[in-house]
């Protein structure tokens, strides 16, 4: 401002000044001079706003996009990169100088409009039109056209764990919310920027896994491959302080099928155990139902059962570091079973320290059965053979026959009371068969093997050691 411009605001200061104190000495003349006063104050204030507001203070963008859409996440970090770029040019490099942007405004169009292209064709956007509305809050309106190469689909995968299919199926609900989310927020978004797009897309994903807490014991790395269908990798390493799995126990039993049947089970079952060592307990905790219902998907598959059309039962549990798995599986057609025993000391007259036992048949339904049943007595060269038939439940099976040996009735048993304990019963109503009718409870050492107590009907109580096969 030229000293002859403060020279003039003064005069009109002093004017201001001079009719106000005329019009308020004189009151017939006064409305008059203080409406007079009171316009020379609004052009003054006027001029003065006008010379105050020579500055751009702020920078607003408007996109205009046609060809297509995009999801928010790439709409707001593309209007971020043009914020900052027109901020740049008009508030850094032009000093905000709002009269120099007014009466240079098609060279500032041109000049900005050259940055941004090269910023949009970057990223798969072209540029059709730049508008600049110049001011104290200056705006920017862009108008571009999506590029045809665009992200339609993602495919991501989480890796850990050895990467069994029970691992894919335990995780593969949170594949597919980070998927989801991604299409919400990435999908149609131009792939030519490739770092560009691998960086909206690990964003996004960051946020996701931030809402799944079973992964919060773990380190994670996200590797993008852009395209069509953008590929998302997620590999997920336990934290080195994190509690983790450190052993299991695995338990398997049936009562139709024999133990050797189901040793494919039994490998299969711990294969995929075996892989969750050393998992954070927070993220077994977390999954153990979904651990549960993969596992058991993956046994009813195998061979084994397929071909005897079984059914199994699988309960886990989580106990300290520890993780314990009871399975059952029965046939729905047949009935088979054999068990070896041999008894620690002779507990007879006879020679019934050995023992082995059998039974082979059909389920009439799913709660009957009819089979024939034997116990040899190696000793003594006796075999007692029997037809029965009887119910079963969930947890034991009854049944009553006559023995042709003994030609007697014979009533057997057994009741489970928890996956390792369970009650049995063999026994003759004739009192002459009271040293081989027994009563006794097995203890399941693992699977195949059982320590035995049982008592007979004369009184004597023996422990023994079993197989069952």
């Amino acid at each position: 401002m030229t000293g002859c411009g403060r020279g003039s605001e003064q005069l009109q200061l002093l004017l201001i000044r001079m009719m106000a104190d005329q019009a308020l000495r004189s009151w017939r003349r006064g409305w008059l001079y203080l409406l007079a006063a009171l316009g020379a104050l609004l052009i003054f204030t006027a001029a003065a706003y006008a010379q105050s507001g020579s500055r751009v203070e702020e920078i607003g963008i408007r996109l205009d996009l046609s060809g297509g859409f995009v999801g928010p996440e790439t709409l707001a970090q593309l209007e971020r990169a043009l914020l900052d770029t027109s901020e740049l040019a008009l508030l850094d490099q032009l000093d905000g100088d709002l009269d120099y942007i007014t009466r240079h405004q098609d060279v500032v169009v041109d000049t900005l409009g050259t940055v941004i292209d090269d910023e949009l064709e970057r990223r798969g956007f072209a540029l059709e039109e730049l508008v600049l509305e110049p001011g104290v809050v200056t705006r920017v309106t862009v108008k571009l056209h999506l590029a045809e190469q665009r992200v339609n689909d993602f495919r991501v995968r989480f890796y850990l764990l050895g990467n069994t299919p029970v691992q894919q199926a335990i995780t593969s609900g949170d594949e597919e919310a980070v998927a989801a989310e991604l299409y919400a927020t990435v999908a149609r978004t131009p792939y030519r920027d490739e770092s560009w797009l691998s960086n909206l897309v690990a964003r996004t994903v960051e946020s996701q896994l931030a809402r799944l807490l079973a992964y919060a014991d773990f380190e994670h790395e996200i590797l993008v491959a852009p395209g069509p269908t953008t590929e998302v990798a997620v590999t997920f390493t336990p934290r080195p302080q994190a509690p983790a799995l450190t052993d299991y126990a695995l338990h398997l039993r049936s009562y139709t099928m024999p133990m050797t049947a189901l040793l494919p089970v039994r490998e299969r079952a711990g294969y995929y155990l075996q892989a969750l060592l050393g998992a954070p307990l927070s993220f077994v905790e977390a999954k153990l139902p979904a651990l549960e219902q993969a596992l058991y998907q993956q046994l009813v598959n195998t061979g084994t059962l397929a071909a005897q059309c079984a059914e199994a039962e699988l309960a886990l549990n989580l106990e300290g570091c520890a993780l314990d798995a009871n399975i059952r599986v029965d046939s729905t057609r047949w009935l088979l079973g054999a068990e070896a025993r041999l008894a620690l000391w002779d507990y007879t007259e006879g020679d019934f320290g050995a023992r082995l036992a059998g039974r082979a048949g059909l389920l009439l339904s799913p709660n009957w059965a009819a089979f024939g049943y034997a116990s040899y007595y190696s000793g003594e060269e006796i075999i007692y053979p029997a037809l029965c038939v009887g119910p079963s439940w969930d947890y034991g099976w009854a049944a009553a026959g006559y023995d042709f040996k003994a030609q007697s009735l014979r009533l057997i048993g057994q009741l489970e009371l928890t996956p390792h304990v369970y009650l049995a019963a063999d026994a003759f109503p004739d009192d002459d068969l009271a040293s081989i009718s027994e009563v006794s409870i097995h203890y399941r050492v693992r699977d195949f093997y059982e320590l035995q107590l049982f008592s007979n009907l004369d009184g004597e109580i023996v422990a023994a050691v079993a197989a069952n096969f």
